[in-house]
């Protein structure tokens, strides 16, 4: 039973088994969520979520028996990095779809040190951590647009 769960959480309810760009979609719906969690609840609730999130993913991950270095079926990290660059940010379409855009690139192309920590740490805080990077570099690119412009 416990197995199933972790499994569950992992794969975000399955969504990590349905398509071959598991981590876009996931991406995607993390947006719609993040979007209605903050315009209807505000901050501090969707934050409070985001935490309660980041430790049931950290346990589901660590004690899922077929997890991997960072399988792509994991998406439950998606959901976290997406998240935090989304909070983060004032809620505005543009900059949503930035943010989306951002991280996926980042989470993608994995520049220094995502790759590092993603092959350095084959565990549940690599999977994760690699993905909070990401997110950080989203933010900063997202910034320094929104000066410019």
């Amino acid at each position: 039973m416990k197995e199933k769960l972790y499994k569950s959480v992992t794969t975000f309810f399955g969504l990590g088994y349905i398509s071959p760009f598991q981590g876009t979609l996931t991406s995607f719906l993390t947006v719609v969520i993040i979007w209605l969690t903050q315009k209807y609840f505000g901050f501090q609730i969707t934050l409070s979520c985001i935490i309660f999130v980041s430790l049931i993913a950290y346990i589901s991950i660590e004690n899922d028996a077929n997890k991997k270095s960072d399988p792509k079926e994991i998406v439950i990290d998606e959901f976290i990095g997406q998240s935090i660059v989304l909070i983060f940010l004032p809620l505005t379409l543009q900059n949503y779809i930035l943010g989306f855009v951002f991280f996926r690139i980042f989470d993608i192309y994995k520049p220094m040190p995502i790759n590092y920590f993603e092959k350095k740490y084959p565990n549940a805080f690599g999977i994760i951590f690699d993905d909070i990077i990401a997110a950080g570099y989203a933010l900063l690119a997202i910034y320094i647009i929104n000066i410019i412009i």
